[in-house]
């Protein structure tokens, strides 16, 4: 996150030295119209920053420690940049306010100016696209193309930015790092949005079997038509599925298979449309997956004493993790159900932890037992505080086993998920 606040930084640092700061903030006209100035300068970094973040790279994967994060960190830079942009007008137009409201208002009229039109547009864009995500439901493939006029509205402020006359037409250094880190945003989002197929490279799979667990639970396997994708167990990756009676939208699912083994495996809960529309795949069918992703593994984790949380579909990154266990890791696994029945590879986690006395099962039943919590976890593993936590599960369950293990003197740095509920 560090080096983001440097680069959104960067253009206010070559504007403050562009001229006195006495002559910058000598009155109220000239401090609003500076502190509109920065909040556009750091806003279209910001913007054209968080554009970069959204293209899926292994590189931020690796530096966030998982795409999460990186989703993370672009959701909150995306509302600050925003902000900062929302403001940029606003206190601009208070020079025009001290001369008299109507030229405060004409500032607003479109046409009137036209680089400030283009600014306007880019921001009436914004508001609405915001508007969809949050108060608006749409589907996510809706919502998903929906989100791509995003690069729309960066297009507009990038004409506004370099058009009207400002601090940008009069300093060529600060001209140019703008442009770069625009050119770079805007490059990312069209490869992204419109190349994604050609210039990604995707490893290509088949379907191999098709397996029905139970009435809300598949599994998909894959084989390689051609190079094997490697992973680290724990990862995920993005499959699209072709010709096999489902939408050829790209989703994310966790590996369920051994790093070792040749075929992949996902396990799918049925969730909405697309999930709900797996268990239709025809064999055969071609697969396209971009990957490996993630940080949520247990090789990731530096202590070997762990303790694994998994709560109903959140099992299947350590099923990977269990079929590829080292020997040299003690692991307590607990796997959290609503009842019994809705558990899946009951038979093989029970074969791991009889083969490997460092593997200790729980299978834990709400219906009959009630919600699992962190003491019983921790009394049951010989406590949790000299050990590292892995949980992967519904959002509300993995950040209440959170808080409650931090009450117990679990240093949050030891606890580890990812969450992609955003």
């Amino acid at each position: 996150m560090n080096i983001v606040i440097i680069l959104s930084l960067i253009p206010a640092v070559i504007w403050l030295f562009m001229e006195q700061l006495s002559v910058r903030f000598a009155d109220l006209s000239s401090i609003a119209t500076s502190i509109g100035q920065i909040l556009g300068l750091v806003g279209m970094s910001l913007f054209s920053i968080n554009l970069i973040l959204a293209g899926r790279f292994k590189l931020l994967d690796k530096y966030f420690k998982g795409l999460d994060k990186v989703y993370q960190n672009h959701s909150k830079i995306g509302a600050i940049a925003f902000s900062l942009i929302l403001f940029h007008p606003l206190f601009l137009v208070v020079k025009y306010i001290l001369i008299s409201t109507q030229d405060a208002a004409m500032f607003f009229v479109p046409f009137v100016n036209i680089p400030v039109t283009w600014g306007i547009i880019s921001l009436a864009i914004m508001i609405l696209l915001i508007a969809f995500t949050f108060y608006i439901k749409l589907k996510y493939n809706t919502w998903k193309i929906s989100h791509k006029f995003m690069v729309v509205a960066f297009i507009f402020g990038i004409m506004h930015t370099f058009l009207i006359k400002s601090d940008i037409s009069r300093n060529l250094l600060l001209k140019d790092y703008i442009l770069l880190l625009a050119f770079v945003g805007l490059f990312v989002s069209v490869r992204k949005a419109f190349l994604d197929k050609v210039v990604i490279e995707k490893f290509k799979y088949k379907v191999k079997n098709v397996n029905i667990l139970n009435k809300d639970i598949v599994e998909v396997e894959m084989e390689p038509s051609a190079n094997k994708m490697n992973f680290i167990s724990g990862q995920f990756a993005f499959f699209e599925f072709l010709n096999g009676g489902v939408s050829s939208e790209s989703h994310p699912f966790s590996i369920a298979s051994s790093s070792g083994e040749n075929n992949l495996r996902i396990i799918v809960k049925n969730l909405g449309d697309f999930t709900s529309s797996l268990g239709n795949l025809s064999v055969g069918s071609s697969v396209l997956i971009d990957g490996s992703y993630g940080h949520f593994s247990y090789k990731n984790v530096w202590n070997k004493n762990q303790i694994w949380i998994a709560g109903g579909i959140g099992v299947t990154p350590f099923l990977s993790m269990a079929r590829s266990l080292d020997k040299d890791y003690n692991i307590n696994f607990f796997y959290s159900v609503k009842e019994e029945g809705e558990a899946i590879y009951l038979n093989e986690l029970k074969e791991i932890s009889e083969r490997n006395p460092n593997f200790k099962f729980t299978l834990w039943s709400a219906k009959e037992k009630g919600y699992i919590n962190s003491e019983m976890i921790s009394s049951s593993s010989g406590g949790a505080i000299d050990k590292d936590i892995l949980m992967c599960g519904p959002g509300v369950f993995m950040e209440s086993l959170e808080g409650q293990f931090v009450k117990l003197g679990v240093d949050i740095k030891k606890v580890h998920y990812e969450k992609f509920s955003l």
